[in-house]
């Protein structure tokens, strides 16, 4: 085997930047040979026989096509870039994944398609993971985008109501980390969870396309990384079970049922919910990859 190619994103502005540094910095940290590298036409000269690189398709614009490299695509036809064998796709999850359960909630693999199905996951590893926090907290950070687009696929009205009703109980709604041209990177994964930590409720809310869909968004596990609850507005009771979470589509009930948790319960979702999320590694994420990719 030969280095690993994080391909497009390096510079540019995407929310998708994330899940490719992501991917760079966990691949570094498991000792492979890696290299991230901007969507230019100078550097398809970088990749060789044997490399395997990732790929997206907002940033595949001069992607080059190898003869005897291996792909990991999202969003990409592997069928428009000639692609035989050597590769295969990267989907998140919903309820429209195909394939066979690999054992793990919201994990599949469709043999036919070359599809891995599975949730971003994240990006800390677990030695960095916080406890839950031991006091009250009087803001709700919520770190990353509030928005939408015109399929209506976006958290920005539940957002709107969540805020408001979090200000009922006179806890400041503040928000962090989107990224900026000044600031693409937005803020780091350790001040993020600190964050989070400090947080009051910490829930991992969705919007109403993601909660139909069944979408598992990273925000679930980073939070529970990060100390908090396992909380949202969809329900995740597959993953942790009736009892190991709160989950209510209302935010009035969501919000006063953690703030209602003794630090005690608090604790013990938290630990249960972090034994529990361990598959949701981008180290176990990677592994699951290759194993399919090289097998």
């Amino acid at each position: 085997m030969g280095k690993v190619v994080i391909w497009g994103l390096k510079t540019e502005l995407h929310s998708h930047k994330f899940i490719q540094r992501a991917f760079y910095q966990n691949f570094k940290q498991m000792g492979f040979d890696v290299a991230w590298v901007d969507d230019t036409e100078k550097n398809s000269k970088c990749i060789n026989k044997n490399d395997i690189v990732f790929a997206v398709d907002v940033a595949s614009k001069f992607l080059p096509v190898v003869r005897g490299a291996y792909y990991v695509l999202h969003n990409i036809s592997p069928q428009d870039l000639g692609l035989e064998d050597k590769y295969i796709s990267l989907q998140v999850h919903t309820k429209k994944a195909t394939g066979e359960s690999l054992g793990i909630p919201y994990v599949h693999w469709d043999r036919e398609l070359k599809t891995l199905f599975q949730p971003w996951g994240v990006p800390t590893m677990s030695k960095d993971w916080k406890a839950s926090r031991n006091f009250d907290s009087h803001k709700e950070y919520w770190v990353g985008s509030i928005w939408n687009n015109d399929l209506n696929q976006g958290n920005s009205e539940f957002m709107e109501g969540y805020k408001s009703s979090i200000e009922n109980y006179g806890i400041q709604f503040v928000r962090k980390g989107t990224p900026t041209r000044f600031q693409p990177n937005g803020i780091s994964e350790f001040r993020s969870m600190k964050l989070v930590n400090r947080s009051a409720i910490g829930a991992a809310v969705v919007g109403e396309w993601q909660k139909v869909n069944e979408y598992v968004p990273c925000r679930l596990f980073k939070n529970i990384a990060s100390g908090a609850v396992p909380s949202s507005n969809a329900n995740f009771s597959a993953l942790f079970g009736t009892e190991g979470g709160v989950f209510m589509e209302e935010p009035e009930s969501l919000i006063s049922t953690v703030l209602t948790l003794k630090s005690s319960e608090k604790s013990e979702l938290v630990n249960q919910a972090q034994n529990t999320i361990l598959p949701f590694t981008y180290h176990a994420a990677i592994n699951r990859i290759l194993t399919l990719l090289l097998s």
